[in-house]
């Protein structure tokens, strides 16, 4: 479904990705995890649009994205829910989710869509009037996700959702993921910090480390890898 071949990517003179080669297949839960600062958040943002590839090619659905603007990737099919949320703080929880539908010119649809987001996280059901600004870390975090599958995307990116989160949200962040993937079969590409909880959920995981990929493999061995063992699960 999503493929890259040798993309490099940065900002400006400053080259942050180094062909990086990688591939989610549909249905599948896909994570890519490593330190901080060697390229994982800007592989997404390369993904989406934001950030333009210098080499190498972006293919999603048998299409080449890799010089297609952000609306157009979202048209596609792929939704990117960032870091921060890049929430509307002076509007309401339903106003940011009709914005996640913007593409979407069906109301029927659209109105399905909130439906299910409201059935996934009630929470936001009862803050629907609610400014998002005015919102707690965690509710941020789920009214962040429920916008992205706004669009009803084939592929959901998804960056550090278990940032800033206590340990009782994260859980319930990472069992809304595995439920997206294995129930509604939503294809999810994860980034996250938290490898021990990442590999223990996802499908595959990709290791970059200095903007290269270093290690891929099925989630389940990398648990035993002695590389990642040591550098990522305090294990040795």
């Amino acid at each position: 479904m999503l493929e890259l071949k040798n993309v490099s990517a940065g900002y400006g003179p400053l080259q942050i990705l180094w062909g990086v080669s990688l591939k989610v297949e549909k249905g599948e839960f896909v994570s890519l995890v490593g330190p901080n600062g060697v390229g994982k958040t800007t592989c997404l943002k390369t993904i989406a649009g934001m950030v333009t590839a210098t080499e190498g090619e972006i293919t999603f659905d048998g299409k080449d994205i890799t010089n297609f603007y952000v609306p157009d990737i979202t048209r596609q099919g792929l939704s990117f829910v960032t870091e921060d949320g890049c929430l509307f703080t002076g509007m309401t929880v339903h106003e940011n989710l009709q914005l996640g539908a913007y593409i979407l010119s069906d109301k029927k649809k659209v109105n399905e869509l909130e439906s299910f987001v409201f059935e996934l996280f009630p929470r936001l059901a009862e803050r629907k009037k609610q400014l998002a600004g005015t919102l707690s870390g965690g509710e941020r975090k789920m009214l962040s996700i429920a916008r992205g599958l706004m669009s009803a995307p084939k592929i959901l990116l998804v960056d550090e959702p278990s940032l800033g989160l206590a340990p009782n949200l994260v859980d319930d962040v990472f069992d809304t993921l595995l439920s997206l993937n294995k129930d509604q079969e939503l294809t999810i590409f994860l980034v996250e910090q938290n490898v021990h909880t990442t590999l223990e959920i996802t499908d595959r995981t990709y290791v970059i480390e200095q903007g290269r990929i270093c290690l891929q493999g099925n989630s389940s061995d990398l648990l035993d890898n002695d590389h990642v063992k040591t550098c990522y699960l305090g294990l040795s």
